[in-house]
């Protein structure tokens, strides 16, 4: 029995990619906009209290405000980390090169699928998908077809004009007396 490998479309195991951490990033904001709710809530409760004279439950309101804090700077962190998955991606599909940018992005995701906050149950299903197109296109056998290219033919008014502002340049450059640097022809 031979095993065949099933054939991966690695721009679709982009895309796929991309959805997931753009979702992910909208379930973060939606979990950050949460906890700045709450955060305001108690702050405004433990003020209430502060101004009772009832210090004790103010103080565990502001023990609570802390923790509050602190995972909201967790998953603020957890943010940039996949913005820059996102523009990581990005820049793959764009330039068509796969295969780099999925090993770095899955070392990426491996780091992120080890700290609690991959767990909460908004972005767990996200993270899962994410690691499992990640997994999928680094291990894919990309045929990368031609890089993309400009269209460099020159006309011969552009090239009179390439000329022009090449004399042009050279003049304003020894009227400063800086010595020109070679131009291309």
């Amino acid at each position: 029995m031979v095993l065949r490998r099933k054939k991966v479309d690695p721009l679709k195991s982009a895309l796929t990619a991309l959805y997931n951490v753009r979702a992910s990033i909208q379930r973060l904001d939606s979990l950050i906009d949460r906890i700045n709710s709450r955060r305001s809530k108690l702050m405004d409760m433990a003020v209430d209290l502060q101004a009772r004279g009832e210090t004790f439950l103010a103080k565990r309101y502001a023990e609570e405000i802390a923790k509050l804090d602190k995972m909201r700077s967790r998953l603020e962190v957890l943010r940039l980390v996949l913005e820059k998955v996102s523009l990581s991606i990005d820049l793959a599909i764009t330039m068509r090169d796969f295969k780099l940018i999925a090993d770095e992005v899955s070392s990426i995701v491996s780091e992120i699928k080890k700290i609690p906050e991959s767990r909460i149950p908004d972005l767990a299903v996200y993270f899962a998908e994410l690691d499992s197109s990640i997994r999928e296109l680094a291990s894919a056998d990309i045929d990368v077809g031609p890089p993309l290219s400009y269209d460099t033919t020159e006309t011969p008014d552009a090239r009179r004009v390439l000329e022009e502002a090449r004399s042009l340049l050279k003049t304003k450059l020894e009227s400063e007396n800086i010595q020109p640097p070679s131009l291309n022809k």
